[in-house]
């Protein structure tokens, strides 16, 4: 079995983000949402209800209301 240290796991995935010319954390694309249940459109729609209640932003942005 091959063991890798997560500092060397680390180091590999920069360089491969260097050479796709990525940075920083935000380098995934957002979740469109497209194919979303209406159950979790309902559960992100609920969470973002009750940041609003408590007057917060939600912990991240989500698409729910797009239909599908």
């Amino acid at each position: 079995m091959r063991t890798l240290k997560l500092s060397d796991l680390a180091a590999v995935i920069e360089r491969r983000k260097a050479l796709l010319g990525l940075s920083g954390n935000d380098y995934v694309l957002p979740n469109t949402g497209e194919f979303r249940s209406p159950e979790k459109r309902d559960l992100l729609r609920a969470i973002a209800e009750e940041s609003a209640e408590q007057g917060k932003p939600p912990a991240f942005r989500s698409e729910f209301s797009r239909k599908p």
